[in-house]
């Protein structure tokens, strides 16, 4: 018997939306990266990655401010994706369907990540 793994379908994890779109934007998802849908992402270099999650010596900020949720899977291991839809602003999502960096043992790093999606105005519920 085969057992299925069903991932999360592009913007499965969207409550709202502002009307018209206005919430997302496109972008380039940069060459290497494996990104699911409801990944938080970033900016490095202009083009979108995972969030890192990467805490400021205090241990109580984002290094690098999220960018948002990524819309749909993306799969640019064999080189740059253009023109990738992402949640920027004005939204609430589904807390359980989004792809948050993995805690370290000292914590902080969802907890951070959250905060730098609110003052993008993008809620996880």
């Amino acid at each position: 018997m085969t057992t299925l793994t069903e991932t999360v379908h592009a913007g499965e994890f969207l409550q709202s939306e502002a009307n018209g779109f206005l919430s997302r934007d496109a972008a380039t998802v940069a060459s290497g990266q494996v990104l699911k849908a409801g990944q938080v992402v970033e900016f490095s270099a202009g083009k979108l990655i995972a969030c890192s999650g990467l805490l400021d010596t205090a241990g109580t900020s984002l290094v690098t401010d999220a960018a948002g949720v990524l819309f749909d899977a993306v799969d640019a291991s064999a080189g740059d994706v253009a023109d990738c839809v992402y949640i920027a602003r004005e939204a609430e999502v589904k807390d359980d369907l989004i792809t948050y960096p993995t805690e370290t043992t000292a914590g902080g790093e969802k907890a951070a990540v959250i905060a730098s999606l609110k003052s993008l105005h993008i809620r996880p519920r």
